[in-house]
């Protein structure tokens, strides 16, 4: 199926790469979901909460990387494209809301919400395209959304104590049925030609989430600290957030443009695969990392117990750079030593952090985060 699409659905890879106001106005629901996943890292900091609350963070940020493949397939100045990111923002805005209570009262909530949101988007979808062999995408997605969904929503009803490995299992299914192209009885998989047509927009909705994503670290920091008694160690943890964030910027942007390019002109089959996969790990540090600072500054000279707090406030910086790196290397064929060094100097100071107090943590991450932004900003003046 590769000349089969409807033409007057298909976007068109030269037209503006400018996000609609319609996907812009989208994205900002992603702040309230971000800021309520940042606050149930930072209140279940155990090991146990974290892994539900990865479970939590993973299914939210599929629902808008699936949607931001949909806008960059489809025009999205079409109306049932339009109303496709509409019944997203519902799903969105009820799953933010079950968040707080997702393994409480509220299971059901979030599991119908995100099922909710896949299949009314496929039903769409497939309604909107004719002929048949037109739809044979959607269908392929539609088929796999059904069998995860059955898991979401039977983990809704049951105990919540077996709840997280339902989610965990349906999670996994759909990011191995993305990965493997939806492999669908009679349909077989997506073809890999249909990858193979990327616009610049792409990479710059990608762009978008995660400066997102960084706003959601300084808002919750910001709000955090003006709750909070002001001491001078509070107010230092504050500042150390801010310059994290700077930081974090700092490392996204070197290179950004060059990696959109790449993505939409020499390899956009491994782009529109990968960026799923590699976003998801700078969403997911930026979002631990928020979660790290809010928990210092409650405690910022206190002991750094349990020692899952050091996964948070170590944990999300590395999975920041990790994923930065990984789009480097997908696209651009680099994977700088530097970097690579600095994070296994980190890893290796983890257990020597695990004795300090949290905002001496905080300040070791952020001196290595300087670090990597230093040793770039000389590669890149040799380059």
């Amino acid at each position: 199926m590769t000349s089969a699409e409807p033409v007057g659905l298909r976007r068109d890879p030269k037209s503006s790469s400018r996000a609609t106001l319609l996907e812009l106005f989208f994205d900002v629901f992603y702040v309230a979901a971000f800021a309520q996943l940042s606050m149930e890292l930072a209140e279940h900091s155990t090991w146990s909460g974290l892994g539900q609350g990865l479970v939590l963070l993973l299914a939210v940020w599929w629902t808008w990387s699936v949607t931001a493949i949909v806008t960059e397939f489809y025009d999205p100045r079409l109306r049932v494209i339009q109303g496709v990111v509409a019944s997203a923002m519902f799903g969105v805005a009820l799953m933010a809301v079950a968040v707080p209570s997702a393994y409480e009262g509220r299971g059901l909530l979030f599991a119908s919400a995100y099922v909710g949101l896949h299949l009314v988007r496929g039903a769409l979808l497939v309604g909107a395209l004719r002929p048949r062999r037109a739809h044979a995408r959607e269908e392929r997605f539609l088929f796999w959304f059904v069998i995860s969904g059955v898991l979401w929503l039977a983990g809704g009803f049951v105990d919540p104590a077996w709840r997280v490995g339902l989610w965990a299992g349906a999670l996994a299914v759909d990011y191995m049925a993305t990965a493997l192209r939806h492999p669908t009885p009679r349909l077989g998989r997506v073809p890999l030609d249909q990858y193979n047509q990327l616009s610049v927009h792409f990479g710059e909705r990608y762009q978008q989430i995660a400066i997102l994503a960084l706003g959601e670290l300084t808002l919750m920091a910001t709000l955090t600290f003006a709750s909070e008694a002001h001491t001078p160690a509070r107010a230092a943890v504050f500042l150390i957030a801010i310059a994290t964030a700077l930081l974090f910027w700092q490392i996204y942007v070197l290179q950004s443009n060059t990696l959109v390019d790449r993505s939409a002109h020499w390899r956009p089959r491994q782009a529109v695969r990968l960026a799923p996969y590699v976003y998801a790990g700078v969403v997911t540090g930026v979002i631990a990392t928020s979660a790290g600072v809010e928990l210092v500054l409650h405690e910022p000279l206190g002991p750094t117990t349990p020692t899952s707090w050091v996964a948070l406030i170590v944990g999300g910086p590395v999975l920041f750079v990790l994923g930065r790196m990984s789009s480097e290397y997908v696209l651009l064929g680099q994977l700088p030593r530097s970097r690579v060094g600095w994070l296994v100097l980190l890893l290796g100071l983890t257990p020597v952090l695990s004795a300090q107090a949290p905002i001496v943590v905080l300040i070791v991450t952020m001196g290595v985060l300087f670090g990597i932004t230093l040793t770039d900003a000389r590669r890149n003046r040799h380059h």
